[in-house]
């Protein structure tokens, strides 16, 4: 029997497989699994679209995609920023679990001089419903590597047509009476075909490629992720656009936007599979509030872009099915665009990746058949966690200003919202729902047992102090409690009365050999010395200067990559000396460790 079956599924995939190659370049068949589009805006604010209430902004075709399916009023953004909102859309993750956030990377999103993107083990929606036996097609703003080996065609897509990072970098400043500009690249796959971009012509040309790849691809099934360059600055619209909004430039922009929407959504009426494409329309992160008239609008939403209130990761979302997705709904179901990756899964019934996930399946809140699944949510900036939701409320551990960025504030207790009766956070109500507030204490506690920790270790430097050895100085364990919050635990492994060549060795365990990127967490101050790491005898990174005006954390210092082996490691941290600007110790020289973390 159990020969049998397997005969069968073969022969029935065969003949299904058949029928797909058959119908290239035809209407779909009810054989085919549903196609989907993805449409990504960049620093779209929840309050620029006319169904969002914006008074002078037109969005025709936006507003009639609303009417014959589902408006959402609490969808997220993975991030307030670029690179990490796109990381979380694609792999259905927290950006920290792509390591594609600022903690783990130079800056808060991508720049052409890095070196990194996403990793290529990450799994994204391309490569789900590439393995269906879909066509995939990338087209716009990518911003998740611009080196080939992270670019889209490495990622699932079969195609790329777009630019690899924002639009406002690669600027080269005026010179000998000729304007400055921006030389960003325009790429195909792999490929420059075009430098500087011309951006006025970007919104009609990805239009342009997106209608081809529909037609082209009709016979289903496809996978179209078009993320649009703008409204981020600097904005251009074509001259067919230009002047045309009571709302100026970003208007314009926006409307030339309804316009690429209202074109991809007839090229699916008239290749006849409107009624088997799901649409999704939405934004990577608030509005660039900064730039004045040329940055958008949260609408009654607090803040934007860069920031943990809701105008910084609310978005507008509108989600098109003809005939599956009810018309005219509105739903206030918590969302994010982490729930896209299962929901494109249950879409052609592909197998989840082996690999946590932080997504769930929207399909039947899309078809009205069911609530929304998602009942929590955590808001992060960088590698930190800010402020978490569960239900209506939404608490602050941590605020922050955003460009430019002001000093972190913590808040103990935390800042309380109740979003659905006061979706513009203006009443802390903290004192008033204690219980609310502890409960979403244990929800975060949880999601970091889940999720892990960046910026705590996870190996404990006075865990091991029974096992660790010096060559000179003493080591003992200090009380840290005055510093909850800023150190992992209450206590420290501190290294007293060493001199300059002393040395510190602590073994490292871990479960399996390979590479690992190692980060080291110490305490700064006034009096403490600067060391020196290596790993089975392999210098790494760069010195550790433990000076500082006043006791700080150093959080997460990343010392590199390193290859260790199965089983027990050593580390050693050597005493090179001290600042010159410390005030000295009295008994010799003092590092304070609080630990270290490997992230492989």
């Amino acid at each position: 029997m159990a020969s049998y079956n397997i005969r069968y599924k073969f022969i029935s995939l065969t003949f299904l497989a058949l029928i797909h190659l058959n119908a290239v370049g035809q209407p779909g068949t009810a054989s085919s699994p549903p196609n989907l589009i993805i449409l990504f805006t960049d620093d779209l604010g929840y309050g620029d679209l006319a169904s969002y209430g914006h008074p002078t902004i037109r969005t025709p075709n936006l507003d009639r995609m609303a009417e014959e399916g589902m408006r959402f009023t609490q969808f997220y953004a993975a991030a307030s920023v670029c690179t990490p909102s796109r990381a979380g859309l694609l792999t259905g993750r927290y950006p920290i679990r792509t390591g594609l956030v600022e903690g783990l990377i130079p800056g808060r999103v991508l720049f052409p001089n890095d070196k990194t993107g996403l990793p290529p083990d990450e799994v994204t929606i391309a490569e789900v419903l590439k393995g269906q036996g879909y066509a995939t097609m990338a087209i716009g703003k990518w911003h998740l590597g611009h080196l080939p080996a992270f670019l889209p065609t490495a990622q699932g897509f079969d195609g790329y047509l777009g630019i690899p990072y924002s639009n406002d970098m690669d600027y080269i400043a005026p010179k000998d009476g000729k304007p400055g500009y921006w030389n960003v690249p325009l790429l195909r796959d792999t490929t420059i075909i075009e430098r500087p971009a011309d951006q006025t012509t970007l919104t009609r040309r990805y239009t342009e490629e997106a209608t081809r790849f529909i037609r082209k691809n009709a016979g289903g099934p496809f996978f179209l992720y078009l993320a649009h360059t703008m409204p981020h600055i600097p904005l251009f619209a074509s001259p067919a656009f230009e002047g045309r909004s009571a709302r100026g430039l970003y208007g314009d922009v926006v409307e030339e936007i309804d316009w690429s929407v209202g074109e991809i959504l007839k090229a699916l009426k008239d290749a006849g599979v409107a009624e088997q494409t799901m649409v999704v329309f939405t934004s990577d992160n608030g509005p660039w509030l900064v730039q004045g008239a040329d940055g958008g609008s949260a609408g009654l939403l607090k803040d934007g872009k860069g920031t943990t209130w809701e105008g910084g990761m609310r978005e507008p979302m509108i989600a098109w099915w003809p005939g599956t997705i009810p018309a005219g709904k509105i739903s206030n179901g918590l969302a994010t665009t982490m729930d896209l990756l299962p929901t494109a899964a249950a879409l052609c019934g592909a197998p989840l990746p082996e690999r946590p996930l932080d997504g769930y399946n929207l399909l039947p809140l899309l078809r009205g058949e069911g609530a929304s699944p998602r009942d929590f949510f955590v808001y992060y900036r960088g590698d930190r966690v800010f402020a978490a939701r569960r239900g209506p409320w939404k608490a602050h551990f941590i605020t922050q200003t955003a460009y430019p960025a002001g000093p972190l504030v913590f808040h103990n207790p935390p800042l309380l919202y109740q979003l659905e009766q006061d979706p513009g956070e203006h009443y802390d109500v903290a004192s008033e729902h204690p219980e609310v507030v502890e409960e979403i204490r244990v929800l975060v506690e949880k999601h970091y047992a889940y999720v892990g920790r960046t910026r705590q270790p996870s190996i404990e430097a006075e865990s091991l102090a029974d096992k660790a050895q010096t060559t000179g100085g003493t080591l003992r364990i200090q009380k840290m409690g005055n510093f909850s919050g800023e150190w992992s635990g209450s206590e420290q492994l501190w290294w007293v009365e060493a001199q300059p060549g002393d040395r510190l060795s602590i073994p490292l365990e871990t479960p399996e050999s390979g590479t690992y990127e190692l980060f080291g967490f110490f305490t700064r101050a006034r009096d403490y010395g600067i060391v020196r790491l290596s790993v089975n005898g392999k210098p790494l990174g760069n010195l550790m200067d433990g000076y500082a005006p006043k006791v700080e954390s150093t959080g997460p210092v990343s010392f590199g990559w390193v290859e260790l082996q199965k089983g027990t490691n050593e580390l050693v941290l050597e005493l090179v000396g001290k600042d010159v600007r410390s005030a000295g110790y009295s008994d010799g020289y003092l590092v304070g460790i609080d630990g270290f973390l490997l992230r492989k």
